[in-house]
Order: structure tokens, then C-alpha cells, then sequence
């Protein structure tokens, strides 16, 4: 069992995006590509996420996990090399296109996965102890990787994308080296096992109407509205913020560096989760969104050099705040059809995300990406206080019937 969960560990540091990751915006300008495009093929990658999530968990049901990852590293190992041929906006759609099918077709099943094996072996509880440990070293492969993106870059700008094929290409023998599960490959299974069998056998009318029963409930429409807007700026941050980076000064070589760092940075941010939200609460946790997102953004509108801090908090808040946003609207949630709100929530968000990278990319285009990424964050911070003070996103259980 060690050897087999040694190889899982590798198999996870196989789905690293680090060496193209620090550099994939910058690639995209030199080929010719302006930020109207860039925000339009990133959104297409956002709303073809959405749209192939349930084909692919039906495919992942009828192929089996393992096959199902498998196909995730091979279509991703495509995608790398579709990168170093495209040249213009359409071809870089499809890329990105493709991209979200093979990112679908691993989202949660690695972890599933694991948990499935480890409950045959009887050592279900040893589950978030592995995966733990799995994400770190995921984190680690993607600093490492991430300090020779710009090195690479400045050799030739095809090798960032090439190494990343190699990296993914390795995960294939991995998996062939690990045992199916017994499991079905649930498109919605988390590896916490928050569902039960129920939510698995909900058909499509069934799952319409607990949406209808739960998306509408005051103590959850509200905190989706209210993240929804954070999650805007930081979708936007994360597609401009190359291109903002390199208005203030910071070169092609030091991209890898920074983004070493910020992996740093969210790993210490995600560990210290707990710590914080025993201190401030979520109410706290969630509020701080409003004052930190204003001063870091409105910060570089004055100093432009004070983007490079503002992208590093900008990994820390995010990193603190999604799991405490996630853990109260599960507690809000019944378990029957709790997957299905749960990947609602989720669809919503990347909706809303995908939409602004599209629209932003043309704002982006006409003011420039530093000025647009400052003024959406102020201005998400004063939509949500104004969110915050008008309906009173975070709410205790039993204010859940207070009307809104």
C-alpha cells in the first residue's frame, strides 16, 4: 500500500500546470493575440467547462476513473502541444476549448479515486492524511516547475509548453501502474463522501427542483451574489494580470519567479484556514473581502509597482476564503441533493467569471490592463458592502425564513 500511494503522489505532481502557467498570457500576445482576444478565449475556457462537465462525468461513469484520468492527461498532453502551433484567436479557442474537456475529465476524480481505494482497504479515514500530502506535493512540482517557466521562455517560447506535455505524458504510465476501483465514477463523487447514494440516482427534473428549492433560500442566493462578485476579480486578475505585470516593469524571466511564489504564498494561506476563521468567524473571514480587495487594488492605481504585493494577497484571500464560503453553504445544505446545489454553485460562478473575462478583455484592450484590473476591484468592493449591508449575506440556519 506505501508504494502503491507513493505512485498516486506522483501521479499528482503530473498535473502541474508550472511551466506554462507564469508564461501562457505573454504567449498569447506574441502571437498575436490582444487582450479583447485573450479575455474571449479564456472565457470560452470557463463557459466549455460548464457545459462538459456532466458529459464527461457520464463518460467518466461508463469508462471508470482510472480511464477517465487517463483521457484527462491525454487530452491535456494534446492541448500543451496544440499551444506551440496556434497563431491566431480561433485556434487558441479550440485549444482552450479541448483544454476544459480534459479538465473536466480530472476535476475531483483523483481524489475520488483515492478514497475509493483506500474505503476497499478499510482505510478510508487515512484519506484527507493522502490527499493532504498529495497536494503538496502538487504545490511543490508547480514552484519548482515554475522557477524555469521564464528561463525556458526566454530559450525559445514553444519549451514552457513542451515540458508541461512531457510532465502530463508521465502521468500515463503512472496510472497504468494503479489498480481500478470498484467504485462508480460518479461525475459529482467527492472524495469526502458529502453525498449519498441518493444524490447519484436524481434525475434531471428531480435535480431542477431542489435547485429551485435551495438556490432561492436568502442564506445562499445571497452568498453566491456576493461571491460571485470576488470571484469575478479574481478570474480577471488571474487572465490580465501577465500583461499588468509586465506594464510595471517585470520581465519574462522573473514571471516563474513570482508565480513560484505565489504557489508559496496559497499553500501557507490554505494551512492557515483554520487558525483564521476560529479568530475573525466567517462572517469576518467573508467581510474582509471588502476593505483588503479595495486598498490592495485601488494600492497600484497610485503605485503601479504595488500590483506585484496586490497579486500576492490576492492568492492568500482567495486561498482563506473559499473553503470558509464552501463550508457555510454546506452547512446549509440538506445532503440529499447536496452535490447538485454544491455543482449549481459552482456552474454559476464560473458563469459569471467567464462572462467578465470576455466582456473584460475589450475594457482591458481600451484603458490598459492595469487601470482595468484596479478599477473592477474597487469596484467590486463597493457592489459587495453595498451586497453585505442590504442583505445580509452570511446568516445563522434559523435565519433562514427571513424574508429578503
Amino acid at each position: 500500500m506505501v508504494s502503491l500511494v507513493r505512485r498516486y503522489y506522483l501521479y499528482r505532481a503530473t498535473l502541474s500546470a508550472g511551466f506554462y502557467l507564469p508564461v501562457s498570457v505573454i504567449y498569447m500576445e506574441t502571437q498575436g493575440l490582444g487582450l479583447a482576444d485573450i479575455g474571449f478565449v479564456q472565457g470560452a475556457f470557463l463557459f466549455s467547462m460548464v457545459a462538459s462537465e456532466l458529459p464527461t462525468g457520464y463518460l467518466g461513469d461508463r469508462l471508470g476513473r482510472r480511464s477517465a484520468l487517463a483521457l484527462g492527461n491525454a487530452i491535456v498532453v494534446a492541448v500543451m502541444l496544440g499551444f506551440t502551433v496556434a497563431d491566431s484567436t480561433a485556434a487558441f479557442a479550440v485549444v482552450y476549448v479541448v483544454w476544459a474537456v480534459g479538465w473536466t475529465f480530472r476535476t475531483g476524480t483523483a481524489d475520488a479515486w483515492l478514497y475509493e481505494l483506500l474505503a476497499e482497504e478499510g482505510m478510508a479515514d487515512e484519506h484527507a492524511r493522502i490527499s493532504g500530502r498529495a497536494n503538496s506535493a502538487l504545490r511543490i512540482v508547480s514552484a519548482g516547475t515554475a522557477l524555469t517557466a521564464g528561463v525556458l521562455y526566454t530559450i525559445d517560447p514553444a519549451v514552457p509548453f513542451l515540458a508541461n506535455a512531457g510532465l502530463a505524458a508521465l502521468g500515463l504510465p503512472l496510472l497504468a501502474t494503479l489498480p481500478k476501483t470498484q467504485g462508480s465514477a460518479d461525475g459529482d463523487a467527492d472524495a469526502n463522501a458529502e453525498t449519498d447514494a441518493a444524490d447519484s440516482g436524481m434525475s434531471v427534473r428531480e435535480a431542477v427542483r431542489v435547485l429551485a428549492t435551495q438556490l432561492p433560500r436568502p442564506s445562499i442566493r445571497w452568498i453566491v451574489a456576493y461571491a460571485a462578485l470576488f470571484n469575478l476579480v479574481f478570474s480577471v486578475t488571474r487572465v490580465f494580470e501577465q500583461p499588468a505585470m509586465r506594464a510595471v516593469g517585470v520581465q519574462v524571466a522573473e514571471l516563474g519567479l513570482l508565480y513560484a511564489g505565489f504557489k508559496l504564498v496559497s499553500a501557507v494561506a490554505a494551512g492557515s484556514v483554520g487558525p483564521i476563521q476560529d479568530r475573525l468567524g466567517t462572517r469576518g473571514v467573508l467581510l474582509s473581502l471588502v476593505p483588503v480587495v479595495a486598498v490592495v487594488y485601488a494600492s497600484f492605481a497610485v503605485v503601479p509597482i504595488l500590483l506585484v504585493p496586490a497579486l500576492f494577497v490576492r492568492r492568500g484571500m482567495q486561498s482563506v476564503t473559499r473553503p470558509v464560503r464552501n463550508e457555510y453553504i454546506n452547512d446549509r445544505l440538506e445532503d440529499v441533493g447536496r452535490a447538485t446545489v454544491l455543482s449549481g454553485v459552482s456552474m454559476a460562478l464560473t458563469l459569471v467569471s467567464g462572462t467578465a473575462n470576455v466582456l473584460g478583455g475589450r475594457v482591458a484592450a481600451s484603458v490598459g490592463p492595469l487601470a482595468f484590473l484596479s478599477t473592477v476591484g474597487v469596484a467590486v468592493s463597493v457592489a459587495g458592502g453595498l451586497v453585505w449591508v442590504a442583505t445580509r449575506p452570511v446568516r445563522t440556519s434559523s435565519a433562514d425564513a427571513v424574508p429578503s
